[in-house]
């Protein structure tokens, strides 16, 4: 079974990055949270929507050395991996920034892949694919017959080209942890990666049962 798997802001968390990098772009007020929301929010009322976006070319590029995996996501792609499960990468982001400098924002992702998560040996060769489109990645989704797609845009999951085949699941981060079984579960979101391989568990039972 084909687990597949979105990279920004599903694999990749961008807190630590956003924070070191926006006192270094930005005279900021100091009671202003250095979180995505706040700056994007600040930036925007005070018309600075250009420099919010070139901002995020600078941590989708270089600034991608400073983003970490979110918390538990490699040992539970690891277990997955481990229960014979087969895991992917499908992404869309654009090659290069709609604004500032003209990064190659793929070849950013693919060097930080290299240096944290092939080492862990848990994608097999030819398992990890970059598009510039969402309906590339969503084609991409279909033609590799994923039965169940982690992502953390709904527009994603609940496009009309999605694949009706392919078990959407939505990532929706909190602190807090949610356990899953049979009797009540809800089976399209996951909060925290420690409980995405019960939650695969689940829906994979599930749909053995519905064949």
């Amino acid at each position: 079974m084909l687990i597949g798997l979105d990279f920004d802001n599903t694999i990749v968390c961008y807190d630590k990055a956003i924070a070191r990098l926006a006192d270094e772009f930005f005279d900021l007020p100091h009671d202003l949270p250095r979180t995505k929301l706040a700056l994007r929010d600040f930036l925007r009322e005070t018309n600075r929507e250009a420099e919010w976006t070139a901002f995020q070319g600078e941590v989708y590029g270089p600034g991608l050395k400073y983003a970490e995996p979110f918390e538990d996501s490699i040992a539970s792609m690891k277990k997955l991996k481990s229960l014979s499960y087969r895991l992917c990468i499908v992404s869309h982001r654009t090659k290069w920034p709609y604004k500032g400098f003209l990064y190659d924002l793929h070849s950013h992702a693919q060097e930080w892949i290299e240096r944290v998560l092939l080492p862990e040996n848990i994608f097999e060769d030819r398992s990890i694919f970059f598009f510039e489109t969402k309906q590339e990645k969503i084609e991409a989704i279909k033609q590799l017959n994923c039965s169940m797609f982690l992502d953390d845009m709904p527009e994603i999951l609940e496009n009309s080209s999605f694949p009706p085949a392919t078990r959407g699941i939505l990532f929706k981060p909190s602190d807090e942890r949610y356990g899953f079984d049979d009797r009540n579960i809800d089976q399209s979101v996951c909060r925290h990666w420690a409980d995405f391989p019960s939650l695969i568990n689940v829906l994979s039972n599930k749909i053995k049962k519905s064949k």
